[in-house]
């Protein structure tokens, strides 16, 4: 046989290997499957991997508008005994950030839960027009498990599936049957900047800690307290509201007086339409560069004043089911950012520490 006959017949036999691997898989489209949401992490059924629902769009500025388009926080749930899970998965924007990866950025997150312990899993990846997770376990293939699977925190995905072998059983689990969520409306240290995988945003790691739903409403640059988000934020029943604006009421040129508005106004509405929901009203974590930068310390902690007066007024007033997380108890170190403001992985779990007590208190 001479080498370019051997050479085309090893093509072929690759293409045959490949076409029946693909014919072995079922893909799995979340919502394709009619009458049933099975997206997690959102406040709204029927709105895609979308954080907003389609009337916010004439009601909210255009730039938190687009970004409710990206998928931080929002998650799906399956039970599966497959010994290999791919997904597969298109997403509009780029891939990466000068500051951020794209396993962050764009990326996805499978974590499974055995007994009290949440277990991560690793997947190889590649990225693409089309980006590709391929997530292999050792399986017991008489015992099915439940994942989560985080979505990308700063893109939109506009389209996914999930593949496993056809043999495989594989369900999706709806939402529905868990408590409460917690309510999360932020900045984008909330969205997730700048964790290397959306497992790693600091909502998601007390989600598992707390073993209770999140919804993730942190706008990258646009959470600014604005009343079209509290209103759509009381239309969700919630275990918890938490208030953590104040990193963008910094960089914005708002005044001490419009400031200490929004946060009043906020809570007040908040408590006027769920009377019975808690509040946590958070400080700024603070810039880790403050001892060589000056203005930059001081600016938080001008807005972190406001904050606790607008607290200690407000507790005056008598509203009820308040709390207060200050900027200590956060605990975000000086090696703990990319840029001294975004956390890293390890800023991102100390800062989902420094919520852990103070939340599971008042949820407990």
């Amino acid at each position: 046989m001479n080498l370019r006959l051997f050479l085309a017949l090893s093509l072929l036999i690759c293409q045959f290997t490949l076409v029946f691997a693909q014919e072995e898989l079922s893909w799995k489209d979340p919502l394709s499957v009619p009458g049933k949401n099975l997206v997690h992490g959102q406040g709204w059924p029927g709105v895609d991997y979308h954080r907003l629902p389609a009337d916010a769009e004439n009601k909210v500025r255009k730039a938190v508008w687009d970004l409710s388009r990206h998928a931080a926080g929002v998650k799906l749930r399956f039970n599966t005994n497959a010994e290999e899970i791919k997904v597969k998965y298109v997403v509009s924007g780029a891939h990466g950030k000068t500051h951020m990866p794209a396993t962050g950025v764009s990326g996805l997150d499978l974590y499974t839960r055995e007994s009290d312990r949440w277990l991560w899993v690793r997947g190889h990846y590649s990225f693409g027009d089309t980006i590709q997770y391929t997530f292999p376990l050792i399986a017991d293939s008489s015992t099915a498990k439940d994942f989560d699977l985080y979505l990308p925190l700063y893109n939109e995905v506009t389209f996914l599936e999930i593949g496993v072998n056809e043999k495989a059983t594989f369900s999706f689990i709806a939402p529905g049957n868990e408590d409460l969520p917690v309510v999360v409306y932020g900045t984008s240290i909330a969205q997730g900047g700048c964790a290397s995988r959306p497992g790693m945003a600091w909502t998601a790691i007390l989600e598992r800690m707390i073993n209770k739903p999140m919804i993730n409403l942190g706008f990258s640059g646009n959470g600014l307290l604005e009343e079209p988000l509290i209103d759509y934020m009381t239309t969700i029943n919630s275990s918890l509201y938490v208030l953590d604006c104040l990193p963008n009421l910094v960089r914005n040129s708002f005044s001490e007086d419009e400031v200490t508005k929004r946060i009043l106004d906020s809570v007040r509405e908040l408590k006027a339409k769920r009377p019975d929901t808690p509040i946590l009203m958070v400080e700024h974590a603070g810039y880790t560069d403050e001892l060589v930068n000056k203005d930059r310390k001081e600016a938080y902690q001008n807005r972190n004043e406001l904050l606790k007066a607008a607290y200690i007024k407000l507790i005056t007033e008598g509203v009820e089911e308040l709390y207060y997380l200050e900027k200590e108890d956060i605990g975000l170190t000086m090696e703990g950012t990319v840029d001294g403001t975004h956390p890293t992985d390890l800023g991102m779990d100390q800062q989902a520490r420094g919520y852990y007590s103070i939340v599971n208190e008042i949820l407990n």
